[in-house]
């Protein structure tokens, strides 16, 4: 069954057509991965499933119901979470408390609670912060929860990210390019990372240029270029493609 899929969806930028006619499907409780040359249209894809750019036609349904064109804030109370290309952190704050911003949405205590601190609000708290805290122990950063993220290394930063987005509870949640700029031992810590959160249940949609990382992960893979899809099928399949390899993984 798949838990998320777009019939038809197309996203256009004036003139400039990123998304032509897509219709994709992720199954749930699997890995499957997005992937395409530069410009070829694979963010594009994610901002507008998630409801950062509005779509110009088509449909996207989430566990059959119509999310199309649904405000960003609506879509991940839903279910749906995501990281970006370039970390988004806040630098002020620590790392458990980075994790805990993104769990607003689950304190229900008004103003006054919080600041009478009373004991419905200590209770939220408390129980916020397990969870925060259990999801750093998940991202191997427990040792870190106090730390700021400044000085943090590259891949612990994308570890934090990921927490952040994990925090939401989703059920799917697209990596957009997770091991970017990462050394080999990071690489081996986000690869172990994502066959966790698929023991647990949470579906993925991984958008990544390192082949070994998608061949090592990934159970279906979607190939695009120029905003279409060119290939689909499991990565044995699609790397003996001749579009694919004309396009993206090079001719040889």
């Amino acid at each position: 069954m798949d838990i998320l899929r777009t019939e038809n969806m197309t996203k256009r930028f004036g003139g400039v057509v990123a998304n032509n006619d897509l219709s994709i499907g992720i199954p749930e409780g699997e890995i499957t991965a997005l992937i395409g040359p530069n410009g070829s249209g694979k963010t594009t894809f994610i901002n507008v499933v998630t409801g950062v750019h509005p779509i110009t036609s088509g449909k996207v349904y989430f566990k059959d119901q119509d999310i199309t064109g649904m405000e960003i804030n609506r879509i991940s109370r839903l279910g749906i979470a995501r990281t970006f290309q370039k970390i988004r952190l806040f630098e002020n704050l620590s790392v458990i408390e980075n994790v805990l911003v993104a769990r607003k949405s689950f304190y229900k205590s008004g103003p006054l609670s919080v600041v009478l601190g009373t004991p419905s609000f200590r209770k939220e708290e408390k129980e916020n912060r397990e969870k925060a805290m259990e999801l750093l122990e998940l991202v191997g950063l427990e040792d870190n929860a106090y730390d700021s993220p400044k000085g943090m290394a590259y891949g612990l930063r994308r570890c934090l990210e990921i927490a952040r987005a994990l925090a939401l509870e989703p059920q799917l949640i697209f990596l957009d390019e997770p091991a970017a700029g990462m050394t080999r031992d990071e690489f081996k810590v986000i690869m172990n990372l994502m066959m966790i959160l698929k023991e647990k249940g949470i579906t993925i949609l991984l958008v990544e240029h390192t082949m070994d990382f998608i061949k090592a992960v990934a159970d279906w893979v979607y190939v695009l270029n120029f905003g279409q899809i060119i290939a689909k099928g499991t990565f044995d399949v699609i790397e003996k493609d001749p579009l694919v390899l004309k396009a993206y993984l090079g001719e040889d």
